[in-house]
């Protein structure tokens, strides 16, 4: 049986996407272009997050799960 895990999620909304990268530890890191600039910041680990707190980001709707595989 294959395993995938979340990896990502992209967020979108006023004609605007931004994005939650999940690191293989489970730390999830935010990315807004025009407030982060080229830099992703630490929102903590997805084990101690509410689930229903990933369905949005700063005012934007999730749109896209991206999962990984796991070998």
């Amino acid at each position: 049986m294959v395993r995938s895990t979340l990896r990502g999620i992209v967020y979108g909304g006023a004609a605007h996407f931004t994005a939650r990268y999940i690191s293989t530890d489970g730390s999830v890191w935010f990315h807004d272009g025009i407030t982060t600039g080229s830099r992703c910041v630490e929102e903590g680990n997805l084990n101690s997050m509410d689930v229903a707190s990933l369905n949005h980001a700063r005012g934007k709707t999730a749109l896209t799960l991206v999962y990984g595989r796991e070998e």
